[in-house]
């Protein structure tokens, strides 16, 4: 499932300049960011899986991080912004957090 996560990063990469709110560099760099960090996490996996699952906790905390930001960076006037940060962020911390705690611990990730 890392690959889920890698689309998740990659469409809060994409989010701001497909959503429209491109204008806002907080809003831009804090997303951008913590999708990078998601996608590269994935990649990593993808590349060299080692039946470990770092890199759901990885990309549950970057879920949190995505639903706060909003709110720590000051960008929740831009409506498009928070809303994009905050679903994305969830549906990430979800479905990551479900795969860190619910995957058999003797079935390869």
């Amino acid at each position: 499932m890392y690959w889920i996560t890698g689309i998740l990063g990659l469409l809060l990469i994409l989010a701001p300049f497909v959503l429209g709110y491109s204008a806002d560099p907080t809003a831009v760099w804090s997303d951008v960011i913590l999708g990078a960090i998601v996608v590269l996490a994935s990649a990593i996996k993808g590349f060299f899986p080692d039946g470990t699952r770092w890199e759901y906790w990885v990309a549950g905390l970057m879920g949190l991080l995505a639903i706060i930001a909003p709110f720590v960076l000051h960008f929740t006037v831009v409506a498009t912004a928070l809303w994009a940060s905050i679903i994305l962020g969830i549906v990430l911390a979800v479905l990551a957090g479900y795969k860190a705690f619910s995957m058999d611990r003797h079935q390869p990730t």
